[in-house]
């Protein structure tokens, strides 16, 4: 039996490596990346049309003043509002006394792997993983594209090699 608690920092490499998959299974040539382009070109041509209004018109510098600090503020608050929805959804998903952040109890044989926890216990046979991902702290074990049980390589103590030979098989179906 190995015990663990997650922290705050579990979390975040766990998103990256969920960010990572997704980037890679989509590929540079994803819709979001072309929506994203889009958009950058727009405000490039917004921005040139701008300038050029600002440089032909000076009798109307007041009003497109207003104009660009108004935009430069909505641009500002558009790119950082990912960030913030991200912070705003850590502060929900990681509440104290929720799943994550909770004391884990874990077990695993040839058969599967045996989850306790203050929520509840949870068995998944080694069948039920649909892929293995790592970084040098952790052991994500994906039960979706998008959730995973998190094993640390510190708490697997001894035990390690026989939990990396167990699900060494564990790969994309």
């Amino acid at each position: 039996m190995i015990s663990f608690s997650l922290t705050h920092t579990d979390f975040q490499r766990f998103q990256k490596i969920v960010a990572r998959r997704l980037q890679r299974q989509l590929g540079i040539l994803s819709a979001q990346f072309g929506i994203r382009v889009f958009i950058w070109l727009c405000i490039g041509l917004a921005v040139a049309t701008y300038a050029r209004l600002f440089r032909e018109w000076p009798e109307i510098s007041d009003p497109l003043t207003v104009i660009g600090v108004a935009s430069a503020l909505a641009l500002v608050l558009a790119v950082i509002q990912p960030q913030f929805s991200q912070a705003l959804l850590r502060k929900h998903l990681l509440l104290p006394n929720g799943a994550f952040l909770s004391p884990q109890v874990i077990s695993f044989n040839a058969e599967g792997l045996r989850i306790e926890a203050l929520r509840g216990t949870t068995e998944t046979p080694w069948s039920g993983f649909l892929d293995r991902d790592e970084d040098d702290t952790n052991y994500y074990l994906f039960i979706d594209a998008m959730q995973a049980v998190i094993v640390p390589r510190a708490a697997l103590g001894n035990q390690l090699n026989q939990f990396e030979q167990l699900t060494r098989h564990i790969s994309r179906k």
